[in-house]
């Protein structure tokens, strides 16, 4: 199996630890299915992966207090990530699947 890039993302959008909004930041997603992707419309079978980098400038000491699995990130289409930071430079994993747009 091959993996394939479904769709690239890049935007800005808030990210929040549980309730609390952290900050506003930019981001770059990929997201990837193993072998063919599904048709359109045809979310159920879940992505292999989501990985990406967003900008945590200003907000890294409150990433570390809110705990590395309280993190989700709003796209500006209004899709919701829950993720992870895999490195201090900011970039992470997601922890669910998107439906597709």
């Amino acid at each position: 199996m091959a993996r394939q890039l479904v769709e690239s993302l890049t935007g800005t959008g808030p990210i929040h630890a549980g309730d609390v909004l952290l900050r506003t930041a930019s981001y770059k997603l990929a997201i990837w299915w193993e072998d063919q992707p599904p048709a359109r419309g045809d979310d159920s079978r879940p992505v292999s992966t989501i990985d990406g980098h967003i900008d945590i400038t200003g907000i890294a000491e409150a990433v570390v207090l809110a705990g590395p699995g309280a993190l989700t990130l709003t796209l500006e289409d209004g899709r919701r990530l829950a993720f992870h930071l895999t490195s201090s430079g900011g970039s992470i994993v997601g922890h669910s699947w998107l439906p597709r747009v």
